[in-house]
């Protein structure tokens, strides 16, 4: 498993992107929107020091950890998002960790020492 250790910037995206695409055999923008979401999170609103990634793609299937020391929060517990009839009804928040639930194949959180774990699996056609 190949890891990334970045700075609570949202400029550092960029870096863990190229991060990501490097373990991958291919660009997949719904890896990209996971990715984005879940840092911009931890960025916006975490208070964390740091933010360490860790990947590993295998057997068609990315695996890519978040670990942060920031407010603990589990996206997993966020209760569904409202999906608005018109753009009049739409909310600003909330509907990125509603998009991470849909497109991910399986998260998992755990709160470890001080230390939000975030693990998503994704497969990858």
């Amino acid at each position: 498993m190949n890891s990334i250790t970045l700075k609570p910037e949202l400029n550092e995206l960029y870096t863990l992107n190229e991060f990501i695409l490097n373990e991958l055999p291919h660009e997949n923008l719904k890896v990209d929107l996971i990715v984005e979401e879940i840092f911009t999170n931890i960025v916006n609103y975490s208070k964390t020091e740091f933010i360490t990634v860790n990947a590993n793609y295998e057997n068609s299937t990315l695996e890519i950890e978040f670990i942060d020391n920031g407010i603990q929060f589990n996206p997993i517990l966020q209760k569904e998002h409202k999906i608005p009839n018109s753009i009049d009804e739409a909310e600003i928040g909330g509907l990125g960790i509603f998009l991470t639930k849909k497109i991910a194949d399986e998260l998992d959180y755990h709160h470890i020492n001080g230390e939000n774990h975030l693990k998503v699996i994704k497969k990858i056609e």
